[in-house]
């Protein structure tokens, strides 16, 4: 029944006005968007009223139906986590983050990580950073979001629209059942031969500027300095970017064997995709082995085998050989994002408990895979006249010389090619106009009688 002489569409509109009424009454700490705790109550939308009177709230009633179950688990979600194996700057969500590289943070990138903003009441990871503890700890909190607005998804009658259905994977079996089923399959020759023609359509997949080098297994490791001046290995090599960095490795000298950084088989043995997800792999070729001795003297080694660090016990210290000291990447590359060649020089050194803790130094240059060679000379001289306008005499005040290089692709071995070389020499006359020389004009000192002009004056 609805009041007498109240038309059916009012009663509809003011029953929505005192729904809401009711709402706003029996929760008013969400009248805006606010992250509650889990044990806030949550308020319930019923059905529109039409047997109370107007304007009269209406109490909250028991849920009903399942609640929307996440399909993303919040609290191992973190979408500022960009770099594999590696602490991002002001991620605080990144797994790979310790109490050391909080203390370089000014806040958090992304404080509050949530799934679909559109449920009545979601989980939400809210992130932040607590600067007084030494040092520095990361706060976390999963909590419930309540969203205020009448229009949001309380309950569902469909669970499976929450998440993607696992397809039913054909067999001999089951094939031509599945095959009538399906609406509007077809098969026939011309897409077999267009499906088989795309598989073999060639990746064009290729590195760009600062994307991380990918090897076999995952990353080309260059180690650096993070937050302090200690060497961090899981720091990525990045294409195109040249570096050059120093860094202090603390070791025990008595495990210098077992310690990775320390042997030249954990710099050369990686494998470098020829572009980013790519079967081929480009290997790491060691060109040059330098041994420096305890009182720094360097001896070149004439092959290029892998030495491994030894542990040698002399007298009363302990003496650690065939140490890495420094590093030398030099990697090439094509116009086209492809690393063709990388070649490896190390320096290996002695190392007793005197040294320690260790410094290295690592470097890493890209040289694309063409030659510069001079193709031009060019010199201009520059003179002037010198001395007398009767008899003036050249005099050279300056002169350049210009060597103009080109970009030649590398050929192979055995192959010829003929370059141009041209010279040329060009003199240009920097002289300032002449200027003709008098002695000054003579004074005329003359003086008249006084009386001269008259009587005319």
């Amino acid at each position: 029944m609805r009041p007498r002489g109240v038309p059916p569409l009012l009663v509809v509109l003011l029953g929505c006005w005192a729904s809401v009424s009711a709402q706003t009454e029996a929760t008013p700490a969400v009248a805006t968007e606010v992250l509650n705790s889990t044990e806030a109550a949550l308020a319930t939308f019923g059905p529109f009223p039409s047997t109370r009177p107007l304007g009269t709230p209406r109490a909250p009633g028991p849920t009903s139906g399942p609640r929307p179950t996440p399909v993303t688990d919040v609290a191992a979600l973190c979408v500022c986590d960009l770099s594999p194996a590696q602490c991002d700057v002001n991620c605080c969500c990144d797994p790979d983050c310790s109490s050391v590289d909080f203390s370089v943070f000014s806040a958090c990138s992304v404080p509050v990580v949530m799934g679909d903003n559109q449920f009545c009441s979601q989980k939400a990871a809210i992130y932040s950073l607590n600067f007084t503890a030494n040092p520095p700890q990361r706060v976390f909190k999963l909590v419930d979001q309540i969203n205020p607005s009448i229009f949001c998804i309380y309950t569902t009658n469909y669970k499976p629209a929450l998440s993607f259905i696992n397809p039913e994977v054909p067999d001999e079996n089951s094939f031509d059942t599945l095959m009538r089923t399906a609406d509007g399959f077809t098969s026939n020759a011309e897409s077999d031969i267009s499906f088989t023609t795309k598989l073999d359509v060639p990746s064009t997949a290729k590195y760009e500027y600062g994307v991380p080098l990918q090897t076999s297994d995952s990353f080309l490791r260059f180690p650096s300095s993070l937050t302090s001046s200690l060497c961090t290995d899981n720091n990525p090599a990045a294409f195109l970017v040249n570096q050059a960095v120093k860094c202090t490795r603390k070791i025990n000298l008595e495990q210098c064997e077992e310690t990775e950084a320390l042997s030249m088989a954990f710099y050369s043995s990686p494998e470098i995709r020829r572009v980013p997800d790519s079967r081929t792999k480009v290997p790491i070729t060691v060109q040059s082995i330098v041994i420096q001795s305890l009182n720094k003297t360097l001896t070149r080694r004439e092959d290029t085998d892998v030495l491994q660090p030894a542990l040698v016990n002399a007298g009363h210290f302990s003496l650690c050989m065939n140490v890495v000291l420094e590093v030398k990447y030099s990697l090439t590359y094509t116009d086209a994002g492809e690393v063709i060649k990388a070649d490896l020089s190390l320096l290996l050194g002695t190392v007793s408990s005197v040294v320690v803790p260790l410094q290295q130094k690592f470097e890493i240059h890209f040289l694309q895979d063409s030659c510069q060679l001079p193709g031009a000379l060019v010199i201009e001289v520059k003179w002037t006249k010198y001395g007398s306008l009767l008899n003036p005499q050249a005099k050279i005040v300056n002169v350049t010389a210009n060597l103009i290089s080109s970009s030649f692709p590398e050929a192979n071995s055995g192959n010829e090619r003929t370059i141009l070389i041209s010279t040329a020499v060009t003199f240009v006359d920097v002289s300032a106009p002449a200027e003709a020389g008098f002695r000054a004009p003579p004074a005329i000192n003359a003086r008249l009688p006084f009386n001269f002009f008259f009587p005319f004056v």
